[in-house]
């Protein structure tokens, strides 16, 4: 369990520092639409952008689970899929069928999910900001 922790953390942070690369790579993709009346300008709600941002994360899953294995090696990127696929991936996708989101919302599934899972407190705590502060910057 100390391993599927220590993964965890490493994931998480190789999550924070590359969301921010990958970003800017797929920035040159993002197609602009003229806005024509100030009617036409609306600001997506918190919901929407957190549901985005999950969605999103599942999109570029791979991505982050190569560099992952780059950093971890093949059994600990094998070991931390599993574990995410069972205990944390479905809780998100639970989150996606929510009418109402905020950011600590989700901060509080990915910790009830790791603690579930049997990651100590304090680890499941940490782990779960830094994969919310991830998935904001998304």
């Amino acid at each position: 369990m100390k391993t599927i922790a220590k993964s965890l953390m490493l994931s998480t942070t190789v999550l924070l520092f590359a969301s921010p690369i990958t970003q800017t790579a797929d920035a040159a993709s993002i197609q602009t639409k003229q806005v024509t009346a100030e009617s036409d300008f609306q600001l997506p709600s918190t919901t929407d952008t957190i549901k985005q941002n999950i969605e999103q994360s599942f999109q570029k899953q791979e991505k982050w689970l190569q560099k992952l294995e780059v950093i971890a090696g093949q059994e600990k990127r094998e070991q931390f899929e599993q574990f995410f696929n069972q205990h944390v991936g479905p809780d998100l996708k639970n989150l996606l069928e929510e009418s109402d989101l905020t950011w600590k919302q989700v901060e509080k599934t990915i910790y009830q999910s790791l603690v579930k899972s049997d990651v100590p407190f304090l680890a499941a705590k940490s782990i779960a900001h830094f994969a919310t502060v991830a998935l904001k910057k998304m």
